[in-house]
């Protein structure tokens, strides 16, 4: 009988062998776009030849240039514009409607490239059917860039929310990439894409918080903590989402990795920030504490961060590119080893935590011929993080989580299309490392002396693997224009094989040992020295030594499973004359829910006029499945209770086996259904984007106690109080956008200006909890009382991602004379209401119903800017730049929250904070 990775890796080989008498033009491209960076002169022909207009050039003029990339529902004008933008020609329209390329002499030549917000302008045409917002390298360059992670270039997307605590001032050395919300789906379900090979994590992304946990390690929604340094485009798909994307029910992120230079180029940076140009905003209160702050969650009142960035590129031969990046993001934390509140009595002792991030990253790029291009990329981008906890000696631990990711793509245009074939395998981890394998809790002594009672506390509870595997292939197939039943057609298809295989194992065996009793040696009658569970030294009670008698014993074991994801895609882009229609449909099934989905598309626009254009929408995007529903299903086993020993000479008992806490039943897949409905208005020199999109989120994953859903456990490994998952979450979300920017660079006293201003309303009607939150109440969906009124549980209002509306204003202003370029990103984020169990009761209906209250929170105002300054070096000899960044310039004491000790402080942003960046080009 034949496996099934042996018959993916069949399935593959088939459809690689059928595509290959049309695989005749390699064009690097993501789905749903006509053309990707391919010889300029053939892109140019095509282009034409689509539009069934003729073009006339000189090849002499197109020779060695590239051309990038362009999207769906471009026209042909705003098509020519983006081919030829920086090459100084332009295609100029003749009487008889043909065209011809010639140089753009009559157009000055600016002395620097103009970074420009590239979003529905004239060099980034806008999406056809309003499908989100695309940040190219320009935009991307002139930001400020903080940690360099993609989440926090999206603060100018009006549908992207962020973590309320993303800023806070508790977390400045943090260099962990941002979390993010599009249109109010949970975190852990968008789509993150790098030259469309996926880098999500799904091992367990819902994992955050504390470093400290038994069985797991904390983890983000990206497997890869990539650097936006190198990126292209860096696009988001929040609505109308063609059927090439599948895996979410919030959006895609797709980045996009650029070629490299086509002459030998290169650069080197050093970036900085550190606790001495920051201000801290804390809570009088808090103010003591968080200058003596322990371990983690305490805050970092002191830290040091810096960026290196080492980048080199060119082409070997006239048809092969390489570019080779290493970047290595470092932040050093050191806080008190003693809690807070002991430092006086115990001592001023440090210890270092620290954050390390390292990308090694090299890109090829192979144009075998003016129809096949060939691309490879090679990443490894590991994260390291050390931390310690406060009190208690040998307990520091490694968070290890990242990995590698490699992908091939090749891409062929034929006569009547393109055809793209990917490839594309990682191994990434979220995986701990402990400084030491046991805990002991021991009575305090002279030898264990560091105790802050009449306990002492050692070590840390072992090490932990948890790693995902992850096999690709993906086929597309693109038409050109097709003339049929009294209209343009542009066909699309393609087909998805994946193979994931997810583990979970301890690696070490752990015991968390308590109970010391009376010795006055360490060595038994065997002459064998107990080092590790017994200690000779006079304890507070006057022991010469001690023993521990008692523990708990976790075993080494490993849980693991694979599955298989077969998918599919047809969509047809059709044009009638003003109207354009495009439905779609994507079909996938995997052996982990084993379910097969059907997700409907449909997206239509109708150009009423010249510069107005309706966009309207209907789709169903299905969730990402997450590896750890299934892999806690009996990690608890591997754990034994209640061993002892009687005597330093006497064996240990065999404890009795801890029952299974965790059961996976899962039948369905989650999934969000979309309408939407858009307007965009090109008016006084401005373009108006004005989008309202709804939401509804249904079948979602939550946690919930077996006896909660009447199950019984008739299984007799499986607790009575086990936990389980069940498809029981539902929400709805409204989101109203706005965008305004200018159709062309705004020129005035030797300077040019581009800006874009992002408005949006966001209307939540209920709480989603998160997989791994105890969600048994909002599953039995009691009366509660909330700000005066009777509701329902599920009707309380989300109190994270979910500012109710927001203003966004970026401007990038060069300044020629001075080769200096400033940004400014202001956000004004509206006021919003936390929700807190205040604990009490109340009767209604002669039941009681639980008190919950809100805590209002003001609006928050935070401008963010850039100064950036280049200078080319006499004879040729590169450019040397520098990069100040302020964030949060107004210094604004921005509250997000508070904490959650008895006094219930505000918790507050950072407040201003300089960053520096040299460097050199070449």
């Amino acid at each position: 009988m034949t496996s099934r990775p042996a018959l993916i890796a069949r399935s593959a080989l088939s459809l690689a062998l059928m595509a290959t008498p049309i695989f005749v033009h390699a064009q690097a491209t993501p789905p749903g776009q006509a053309h990707a960076a391919v010889p300029l002169g053939r892109a140019l022909s095509g282009w034409a030849g689509q539009h069934g207009v003729p073009l006339a050039f000189d090849p002499a003029l197109t020779a060695g240039r590239q051309a990038p990339a362009l999207a769906a529902g471009t026209t042909l004008e705003e098509g020519f514009a983006r081919l030829l933008d920086g090459t100084g020609l332009q295609a100029v329209r003749r009487r008889d409607g043909s065209y011809a390329l010639e140089p753009a002499a009559a157009v000055p030549a600016p002395r620097g490239r103009m970074p420009a917000l590239k979003v529905g302008g004239l060099t980034q045409p806008a999406f056809r059917y309003s499908e989100g917002l695309a940040l190219e390298a320009d935009y991307l360059q002139a930001q400020v860039a903080g940690n360099g992670d993609i989440g926090s270039m999206l603060r100018i997307n009006p549908a992207v929310q962020f973590d309320n605590a993303q800023l806070s001032s508790y977390t400045p050395g943090d260099i962990s990439p941002a979390e993010i919300s599009i249109n109010g789906a949970q975190f852990y379900q968008n789509s993150f894409l790098v030259d469309g090979m996926s880098f999500n994590n799904d091992i367990d992304p819902g994992q955050e918080g504390s470093p400290y946990r038994l069985f797991a390690a904390p983890g983000g929604s990206q497997a890869l903590a990539l650097d936006t340094d190198l990126l292209d485009t860096l696009t988001v798909l929040d609505s109308n989402v063609p059927a090439a994307y599948g895996g979410f029910s919030g959006g895609v992120v797709d980045a996009r990795l650029r070629r490299p230079s086509d002459v030998l180029s290169g650069s080197i940076s050093h970036q900085i920030t550190r606790s001495a140009w920051t201000r801290y905003h804390i809570a009088e209160a808090d103010a003591e504490n968080y200058a003596n702050a322990s371990s983690w969650g305490d805050g970092q009142p002191e830290f040091d961060k810096a960026i290196t960035r080492i980048t080199l590129e060119g082409h070997p031969s006239e048809r092969v590119g390489l570019l080779a990046n290493f970047t290595r993001k470092r932040s050093t934390i050191p806080t008190y080893f003693y809690s807070s509140h002991l430092v006086d009595d115990y001592g001023r002792e440090k210890a270092m935590q620290r954050r390390e991030t390292t990308q090694s990253l090299l890109k090829g790029v192979w144009d075998v011929n003016e129809r096949l291009t060939v691309d490879a990329t090679l990443t490894h981008t590991p994260t390291e993080n050390q931390f310690f906890r406060s009190n208690i000696r040998h307990a520091g631990i490694r968070i290890e989580t990242g990995g590698t990711l490699a992908s091939l793509r090749a891409a062929w245009t034929t006569d009547w299309g393109t055809v793209t074939q990917q490839l594309g395998w990682s191994d990434t981890e979220q995986s701990r490392d402990a400084e030491q394998d046991d805990y002991m809790t021991w009575s305090r002594s002279t030898s264990k002396d560091w105790g802050t009672t009449a306990l002492t506390l050692e070590g840390e509870f072992g090490d932990i693997e948890q790693r995902q595997k992850r096999l690709q292939y993906k086929l597309d197939l693109k038409t050109d224009a097709l003339q049929a039943f009294g209209g343009e057609h542009r066909l699309g298809a393609g087909v998805l094989l994946e193979r994931d295989d997810f583990r979970y194992a301890r690696l070490t065996e752990s015991s968390t040992y308590t109970t010391p009793a009376r010795t006055s040696t360490c060595t038994n009658r065997a002459g064998v020295t107990d080092a590790l569970t017994c200690a000779v030294g006079t304890t507070a009670s006057g022991w010469p030594g001690q023993y521990l008698t008692r523990r708990t014993r976790y075993t080494t074991g490993e849980i693991g499973f694979d599955t298989e994801t077969y998918g599919m895609y047809v969509e047809d882009d059709m044009r009638f004359g003003p109207v354009s229609v495009r439905p779609g449909l994507r079909i996938e099934r995997d052996t982990y829910i084993g379910r097969t989905t059907v997700a409907p598309r449909l997206a239509a626009s109708w150009e009423v006029r010249d510069g107005t254009l309706l966009t309207a929408g209907a789709n169903r995007y299905y969730d990402r499945d997450i590896a750890t529903w299934r892999l806690r299903d009996g990690v608890n086993r591997l754990r034994y209770n209640s061993e002892r020993r009687t005597s330093l000479d006497s064996d240990w008992t065999v404890g009795t086996q801890a029952s299974n806490d965790t059961h996976f039943d899962l039948d369905r897949v989650g999934y969000a259904d979309e309408l939407m409905l858009a307007l965009r208005q090109d008016w006084a020199g401005l373009r108006v984007n004005l989008k309202a999109v709804n939401r509804r989120y249904r079948d979602q994953v939550i946690k919930v106690q077996g006896r909660t859903l009447d199950q019984q456990a008739d299984d007799p490994t499986l607790a009575t109080s086990y936990d389980t998952w069940t498809n029981g979450g539902r929400a709805e979300t409204n989101i109203y956008s706005l965008t305004v920017q200018p159709l062309r660079n705004l020129a005035w006293g030797g300077t040019r200006s581009t800006a874009l201003l992002a408005l949006d309303w966001t209307d939540q009607r209920s709480t989603l909890p998160e997989y791994d939150d105890q969600s048994d109440l909002f599953y039995q969906n009691p009366w509660i009382r909330y700000d005066g009124d009777f509701i329902r549980y599920r009707d309380l209002p989300p109190d994270n991602y979910n500012r109710p509306w927001t203003a966004r204003l970026s401007t990038i202003t060069r300044i020629d004379r001075w080769n200096l370029t400033v940004s400014n990103l202001l956000r004004y984020r509206a006021g919003y209401r936390a929700i807190r169990d205040t604990g009490r009761n109340v009767l209604f209906d002669g039941e009681a119903a639980r008190v919950w209250e809100q805590q209002s929170y003001s609006p928050a105002l935070t401008w963010d800017l850039r100064l950036a300054w280049e200078q080319p070096l006499p004879s040729s000899a590169g450019r040397i730049f520098a990069n100040v960044d302020v964030t949060n310039l107004l210094d604004k004491a921005n509250a997000y929250g508070e904490s959650s000790s008895a006094t219930r402080t505000v918790l507050y942003e950072t407040g201003r904070q300089f960053w520096l960046e040299l460097g050199y080009r070449f």
